[in-house]
């Protein structure tokens, strides 16, 4: 969910098709949830976006860098991240939107200005990993008694993924035997 606005003000170039203004601001973003996986940013991230008046609306491209500490998906330590996205979008006014190709994707705005955050909010999240992780070789915590595997080494026994066994074989007993070869 996306907290606050971005808003520009695009009147400069509302009635000038060809005409364009850039963005290089910090944008008002603390934290982004994607997913499970909450961000919160050291410092505002950075847009560097180029506003055009296509003659049919306007067209915003650019990039957003940003740092982020997020926990590790495997051990749950926290690490920073570091992001870089691209934006590409497009913004059409109220008063064209019933001429609009409908296998475009335009977002409308309404007067002399547009709020470029759900579109620089957009570029971030596309950049966060499924799984984010501090480091690839992280060993996670134990399943059993929850210590760091990076940080120590616990007596208790588990089975993982690396020895062979896979997670699913537990799901075998569910079904009877007899109703396995029927299938």
């Amino acid at each position: 969910m996306i907290m606050g606005r971005f808003v520009i003000d695009v009147s400069d170039i509302l009635g000038d098709p060809g005409t364009s203004l850039r963005v290089d601001e910090d944008v008002p973003l603390e934290r982004l949830n994607v997913g499970d996986t909450l961000l919160t940013f050291e410092k505002p991230p950075h847009a560097d976006l180029t506003v055009s008046n296509t003659g049919i609306g306007l067209a915003v491209i650019g990039a957003v860098t940003g740092r982020a500490t997020v926990e590790c998906s495997r051990c749950l330590e926290p690490f920073t991240l570091s992001l870089h996205g691209s934006v590409e979008s497009g913004y059409l006014p109220t008063s064209a939107e019933a001429t609009a190709d409908p296998d475009e994707e335009w977002e409308i705005f309404e007067g002399g200005s547009v709020d470029l955050l759900p579109a620089i909010a957009a570029a971030l999240v596309m950049e966060v990993p499924f799984a984010p992780v501090h480091d690839e070789s992280c060993l996670g915590i134990c399943p059993v008694c929850g210590c760091d595997l990076n940080r120590e080494q616990c007596e208790c026994e588990f089975t993982d993924a690396t020895d062979g066994a896979s997670p699913f074989d537990v799901l075998k007993d569910l079904v009877p035997e007899e109703d396995q070869d029927e299938e």
